[in-house]
């Protein structure tokens, strides 16, 4: 099993810290850090020379001018596998702003999947294995290079140079005469398993050859309006990879009851939930059941509403509707920076665009003071730690 973090306790890329010493809000929905130009699978989505973010030191200067002027206290890096996360530079922007950032393990939606996801899947087919006889699930255990306790001990059974045994293909005949389907059979651990000992090492050994160690797992979820089978998968070893870590789980797209099922029927409490994009599903009912399934109705990425009155005003109702139902304690919010263009450097709104636009509108409309710091300091770090 995967030490877990103290109660209280925050990952970040700098290093371990108590949820007390950040006094501030917290952006718990952004990229410092992305490359999403050129999916894996081009038939899966297009491409976009624009959906791109690398500018260190303009970050930087963003995160530290919010410090100063709003009192930032952290920011949550979704940036997973498969979009251009750079570890090292997520600890450099970090250091330089003097905000703590929680980076995230995982893989994004099917068209951006890195290699390995793809690796887990039987050659030509896109279901995922499962065991020939059922057997009760092993617990990974590792030791993390980053605990000063003793840690259980992780054996994962394909490191260490050992490699998977080959697939076993049945043809099997009926009566002589018309081949049936082969049966796929794959004697060891599930696609599931093996794609949550990936993420399980990320957690216990850090990400991209550095020792930062990720503080939740996510962004992942869908490209389309429902999940793939592949992205079931991934969104069932996300949710074994947080049981068994004590990380949560943001997800991403339109398809949040969906992707909450899965997770939680795979055993992840909906409490570790953020339902991604909700601020793109204009659907009150299904925020409310997200609200009451214990999830948390993550309106992250408010950015892209820009200065339309008509646009701002949509968001400000979605969150009223759920404060108004007694569900301001399930409300993330954040901007949702994701590419160069959205940087107050070259004309975007910026990071700062949740403080500086969309608080003050939800101000007006009635929000009050501890209602706002509830929303915007205390769920966020209720959600990361599980408290």
């Amino acid at each position: 099993m995967t030490p877990r973090e103290e109660t209280g306790r925050l990952r970040t890329v700098t290093g371990t810290i108590a949820t007390s010493d950040i006094t501030g809000p917290v952006l718990s929905h952004e990229h410092l850090q992305l490359d999403l130009r050129w999916p894996a699978r081009p038939k899966l989505a297009a491409s976009d020379p624009g959906r791109w973010l690398d500018e260190e030191k303009a970050v930087q200067r963003e995160l530290n001018t919010l410090r100063k002027e709003h009192g930032l206290g952290l920011v949550v890096d979704l940036t997973c596998s498969g979009m251009g996360r750079n570890a090292a530079a997520l600890a450099r922007i970090s250091a330089g702003a003097r905000v703590a950032v929680v980076a995230g393990t995982g893989v994004f939606t099917e068209p951006f999947h890195p290699p390995f996801v793809r690796e887990v899947l039987a050659p030509g087919t896109t279901a995922p294995f499962e065991r020939t006889t059922p057997q009760p699930p092993e617990t990974p255990r590792y030791e993390s290079r980053h605990s000063g306790e003793s840690s259980p001990q992780y054996d994962s059974r394909h490191s260490a140079g050992t490699t998977p045994e080959t697939p076993r293909f049945e043809a099997r005949h009926s009566g002589g005469t018309t081949p049936q389907t082969p049966r796929f059979e794959y004697e060891g651990p599930s696609a599931v398993d093996r794609l949550a000992e990936r993420l399980l090492a990320e957690v216990g050994f850090g990400m991209d050859g550095t020792n930062s160690l990720p503080g939740v797992i996510g962004e992942i979820g869908t490209w389309g309006e429902a999940p793939t089978e592949t992205e079931e998968l991934c969104l069932r070893a996300a949710a074994q990879a947080g049981r068994y870590s004590g990380l949560s789980v943001a997800t991403y797209g339109r398809a949040g009851l969906a992707q909450l099922e899965i997770l939680t029927s795979a055993g992840l409490a909906p409490e570790r939930v953020a339902v991604g994009q909700q601020d793109r599903v204009d659907d009150p009912a299904q925020h409310r059941k997200i609200a009451e399934s214990g999830g948390y109705v993550s309106f992250g990425t408010l950015g892209l509403a820009g200065t339309d009155p008509a646009a701002v005003g949509a968001g400000v109702r979605r969150v009223l509707d759920l404060l108004e139902a007694g569900h301001a304690d399930r409300v993330l919010l954040s901007t949702g920076v994701s590419r160069m263009a959205q940087v107050a450097r070259y004309g975007g709104a910026g990071f700062g665009y949740l403080f500086e636009t969309f608080l003050p509108a939800l101000r007006a409309a009635g929000a009050d003071e501890a209602t706002l710091k509830t929303i915007l300091r205390d769920n966020p770090l209720r959600w990361l730690t599980g408290t």
